[in-house]
């Protein structure tokens, strides 16, 4: 159990760093630029905005992760960073879109791992008196 709490930490260490620094590296090689929302598509309880963002005189759109209601209207602004090499690949500069996951799983790392280095401690340490049967 205490074992597998630590593989399970590392294994959220492993996701945190895959992610972080798949993001950093984009975005420090990305340029960044302003999008607006050209069209919303409307689900059961989420909208799915699409972007529009130009380059050179060339328009990208690229369709946004799903959102609440109340996230963005057409006409909306928001940053966006490309690949100036391919402007196509780009990426909503948002906090939740660069950064959640890598924070998140980071988070559980820490976590696990403290619970799993404690109680491996906690186990291996005998206890100051120990009451049971006279042997």
């Amino acid at each position: 159990m205490i074992k597998g709490t630590i593989l399970l930490s590392l294994l959220f260490l492993v996701i945190s760093l895959f992610w972080g620094i798949r993001n950093y590296q984009f975005t420090s090689h990305a340029v960044k630029t302003e999008a607006r929302v050209k069209s919303i598509y409307k689900g059961h309880r989420s909208i799915t905005p699409t972007f529009e963002y130009s380059v050179k005189g060339k328009t990208y759109e690229f369709e946004g992760s799903s959102t609440n209601y109340d996230a963005y209207k057409v006409g909306d602004k928001e940053i966006v960073y490309y690949d100036p090499a391919n402007p196509e690949d780009s990426k909503l500069g948002t906090f939740m879109n660069l950064w959640f996951i890598p924070v998140f799983c980071g988070g559980f790392f820490v976590i696990l791992m403290l619970v799993g280095v404690i109680s491996l401690i906690g186990k291996r340490t005998k206890p100051a008196f120990y009451v049971g049967k006279p042997g």
